[in-house]
């Protein structure tokens, strides 16, 4: 049975502090155009919801407390 290469101590100390490896190799998996795309779908995403987010509180503010 083949020994198992050693791993690198980078790689061993981004998987204890929770890196999804996996998810890392399936994005350099794609080229850089389909990164692009992806990073600017997440982008507008996030913007919406930063968007919806401000909107939905700028109308659910607490009304002022009226005095007795």
């Amino acid at each position: 049975m083949p020994a198992s290469p050693p791993i690198d101590p980078a790689i061993a100390a981004a998987e204890r502090a929770g890196f999804d490896l996996n998810l890392v190799e399936c994005n350099l998996a794609l080229s850089i155009e389909e990164r692009l795309l992806r990073h600017d779908a997440a982008l507008e995403l996030a913007q919406e919801l930063r968007k919806a987010g401000e909107s939905f509180h700028a109308q659910s503010a607490p009304a002022p407390a009226k005095a007795r």
